[in-house]
Parts: structure tokens; sequence; C-alpha cells
């Protein structure tokens, strides 16, 4: 199960930055650190650390996670960027399965600065496609992802 684990984590997320001089895309890996399933049966553990089972994600969550991204244009003097995210995953429709809320904040690092962002999205598929927005007040800029979860 490891060795399919990390083969699938070398499929990137995409990512689109709207920012007043440029609109720059990126590629995203991320990392689950620390999840905390609260839509679980009480018969396994609610804790889970980088491995999580898509029904641990998408029936109830709070995960802490960590991304590297690579962008298409320099965002100041760097192709790379960084962030660290406390999302919660709330489930809508079946359990989660069909649809979910995600919503949390974001604190991104890129270009030299590190704002703060709010971020809110949908997931679908059974936790497999999400669709996420963030937003930051300071400096103006919205960030819209595309995000496929195997784990």
């Amino acid at each position: 199960m490891v060795g399919s684990w990390l083969v699938l984590q070398t499929v990137p997320s995409i990512t689109l930055f709207t920012n007043p001089s440029d609109i720059p895309f990126a590629f995203e890996w991320e990392a689950t650190p620390l999840l905390y399933s609260f839509g679980m049966t009480k018969l396994i553990s609610p804790w889970h650390s980088f491995i999580v089972m898509p029904p641990a994600r998408f029936s109830g969550s709070v995960e802490f996670k960590v991304t590297g991204a690579f962008h298409t244009r320099k965002m100041g003097s760097s192709y790379f960027g960084s962030s660290v995210q406390l999302i919660g995953h709330i489930p809508l429709m079946e359990r989660g399965e069909y649809l979910g809320l995600n919503i949390g904040v974001a604190k991104y690092a890129y270009a030299g600065s590190s704002p703060l962002f709010t971020v809110i999205g949908v997931s679908t598929l059974f936790g497999f496609v999400e669709f996420n927005l963030r937003h930051s007040t300071n400096p103006p800029l919205w960030v819209g992802s595309l995000d496929l979860r195997f784990f």
C-alpha cells in the first residue's frame, strides 16, 4: 500500500493565482502530517498521519496539511512556494461522499511574502476531487485550486 501511495503523491493539484500584474498557474503537492476524523466509526482511531483513507477525510474531519508548489512563472525571485493549511471537511450529502464543504485558513509563502488566506470550497466524488478558493485581503489576492486527493 505504501508503494502505491507514494506513486499517487506525484500527481499535483492545479492552482491558479490572480495577481494584478500576472495570472500564473502552479502545480501543488500536498502532504497531511495530521488529520482528526470525527465522522468515522469509533472502532478505529480518529487520528491519521500522512496516509489518510478518503472516508476519514470526507465523512467529517479537521486536517493540517503542508504544500509545496512550482509556479509556471516567477513569483518574485523564485518559481517555488509553500503553504500550511488548517482545513475542516464537513459532509453535506451522503456523509460527504457526494458533496462536502471545505472551510479553513492557509498561510502561503511565495514571492517574499506570507499572506494569510481564508479558504472555502467543495469536495465531491468520494473526496477525490476538491475545488477550493482562497482569499487574502492584504495583499488582495484570490487563489483557485483543483485538487485531486488520492490519500
